[in-house]
């Protein structure tokens, strides 16, 4: 199976995309990062290994990619608990639609966020949970990233400009400084391993037979638009008091993640009392699954049950 479909979802309509070489395995849903980074064409390119084993659901959410709809409309205010809502909606319809009783989680940074408190609320619904990129405290996430950009830095004026950013993002020109702090994580390979920039993964949105080019134009107002408007909600949400949990949980990290620190991922982690597994992927940052796929994958691959 390798289709596309929109379906309503806590009354919006979104889009999904199924890949699976045999619909009776276990569903694997997908949890882009973000917020509103939609990721369908790189997920469906480096880890298309995962549909032999499970039948993978990549969910563009609410706002984003080829589920784009502008916030600005919306007669209710876009939280965090809003995609709660939305991803209950999606197992309530996938459980039904292939018959299974429950479903796998795979979050990646902002999607790790969802799954988590998607995990704390319904836990009857999910096998295993998998975070990749795991958020725990964002405050300070972006206070080791900062950190990050100060040690690595040999710029005075960049120095300079970081050292005072409120990582709570509750200034007024807290897109500006969030910005700028992210420009030069990312300049300086703490997002994308061996990478200075995002750039070698655009051809893979622009040739994409799932993507138009009106996609890749909704993909980026969809990120920016989920920025504005859950960043802030984003950096109060704590998640280090949560250390016990009724699904196993699996860590898979990279190692030289300084976006979402993989060191406080892996302190948290430490805390966690309830069924656990860490992986850390060597020579990655933030996106292990795309910049060593075959090794991802193979985990995720090996998390099945029954699997050896």
């Amino acid at each position: 199976m390798d289709f596309g479909e929109y379906i309503k979802l806590n009354n919006d309509t979104q889009y999904i995309h199924v890949l699976s070489k045999n619909p009776e395995n276990p569903i694997l849903i997908y949890l882009h990062g973000g917020p509103g980074d939609a990721a369908l064409p790189l997920v469906k390119k480096f880890n298309y290994e995962l549909s032999i084993d499970y039948t993978l659901i990549i969910w563009e959410q609410r706002g984003a990619g080829k589920s784009y709809s502008p916030f600005k409309k919306r007669k209710k205010p876009i939280t965090i608990d809003v995609f709660i809502k939305d991803l209950k909606s999606l197992i309530d319809y996938l459980l039904i639609k292939f018959n299974k009783e429950k479903v796998y989680l795979l979050g990646h940074s902002w999607g790790t966020l969802i799954g988590t408190k998607f995990i704390l609320e319904f836990p009857e619904l999910v096998y295993k949970y998998i975070g990749c990129g795991q958020i725990t405290n964002p405050s300070n996430m972006f206070e080791a990233a900062k950190d990050f950009v100060i040690d690595y830095s040999t710029n005075e004026k960049i120095i300079k400009k970081v050292a005072p950013i409120n990582t709570n993002f509750s200034q007024n020109n807290w897109h500006q400084e969030l910005m700028y702090l992210m420009k030069y994580v990312i300049k300086y390979q703490g997002s994308l391993y061996n990478k200075s920039s995002y750039i070698s993964l655009y051809p893979y949105f622009v040739f994409s037979k799932d993507y138009s080019l009106k996609d890749c134009f909704y993909r980026l107002k969809g990120s920016q638009q989920s920025i504005d408007y859950l960043w802030q909600e984003v950096c109060q949400t704590n998640l280090e008091s949560f250390t016990s949990f009724n699904v196993p949980i699996v860590f898979i990290e990279g190692e030289y993640d300084y976006h979402c620190s993989s060191k406080l991922a892996f302190d948290y982690y430490k805390t966690i009392t309830s069924k656990k597994d860490w992986y850390t992927i060597e020579n990655t940052a933030h996106f292990p699954q795309w910049s060593k796929p075959k090794q991802f994958n193979k985990i995720v691959r090996s998390l099945k049950e029954g699997s050896i």
